[in-house]
């Protein structure tokens, strides 16, 4: 980014590639707290930054705005875990639309740096430590026990994803809400979405879909302010090579339309979607569609 832009407020350079990965998982810049570590997925220009859309630790997805130069160096760092380093900025405002006339500004953290850091290699386990197969089920969703389990299956063994409602949501009451995070854990989830309670239709498109040998639903939840949309799926048809029936269940996350990640639910998931749920909740598809993933 010119330097014409970018008047540091504050700049905090983190020395994070000479640490042990598990040494710092998160620091805080500008007031924020950010994720010390993440793997870029894709990389965007805008008029004020570069957009970063990375993945932490344990696979959740992120979004950051960083210095142009990373955009520059998008092949040398795609695919790569990273050590990010952040600063607070001044930057042209998103409400000049790129005009390079307007005076308008706002203070944004992005970030500055990032080198390679590899996972730390993990400590071998004790003899008497139970093999990973042997964990416990545990918790099954993110919903309290006075909400509905609209949706909820894991993406990974460290990876929780859920839909849930309150008991009275219909077309004009109610929340609906995606919750995605670690599971048995006491952290704080990745993210909710809505952040406010708002009625289903609100919150959410999504539709019932026919297929031969089946059929299938999706649930999409979108973002207002990064233009990202998570859709969680179920359906059965004749998807096996030679026409066999297969089942499909997952999550697909959007950025600007383009999907850019896809994760499929580890067994069988908790699921409502299908036109019962959908015509009591008051979701329609809102004239968007939904690819089922391969």
């Amino acid at each position: 980014m010119s330097t014409s832009l970018i008047r540091s407020a504050s700049v905090i350079f983190l020395l994070l590639s000479a640490l042990p990965a598990a040494a710092q998982d998160t620091v805080t810049v500008g007031g924020e707290k950010k994720r010390a570590f993440g793997t870029p997925i894709e990389f965007q220009n805008g008029d004020v930054s570069c957009g970063v859309t990375l993945k932490d630790d344990r696979g959740a997805i992120f979004y950051e705005s960083a210095d142009f130069d990373l955009c520059v160096q998008e092949k040398a760092l795609k695919g790569k875990r990273l050590a990010l380093t952040y600063k607070t900025a001044r930057v042209m405002a998103a409400s000049c639309q790129g005009n390079p006339d307007c005076k308008k500004s706002d203070t944004v953290v992005l970030i500055v740096s990032a080198k390679p850091a590899p996972l730390a290699a993990a400590a071998p386990a004790a003899p008497s430590a139970p093999p990973p197969a042997a964990a416990k089920a545990g918790q099954t969703s993110f919903c309290t026990p006075t909400e509905t389990v609209v949706f909820s299956c894991r993406t990974s063994p460290t990876k929780l994803v859920s839909v849930c409602a309150s008991k009275d949501a219909g077309p004009t009451r109610g929340y609906l809400q995606y919750r995605t995070g670690k599971p048995d854990s006491s952290e704080p989830l990745d993210l909710t979405l809505p952040a406010a309670q708002m009625p289903p239709p609100q919150a959410a498109s999504g539709e019932s879909v026919p297929f031969a040998g089946g059929g299938g639903a999706w649930l999409r939840i979108a973002t207002k302010t990064n233009n990202i949309a998570f859709t969680v799926y179920t359906g059965i048809g004749k998807w096996g090579p030679r026409g066999e029936v297969q089942e499909k269940a997952g999550l697909a996350v959007e950025r600007d339309g383009k999907r850019i990640a896809t994760l499929k639910c580890i067994g069988k998931p908790i699921s409502l979607l299908g036109p019962d749920w959908f015509e009591k909740a008051g979701i329609k598809s809102k004239d968007l569609d939904f690819d089922f993933p391969d």
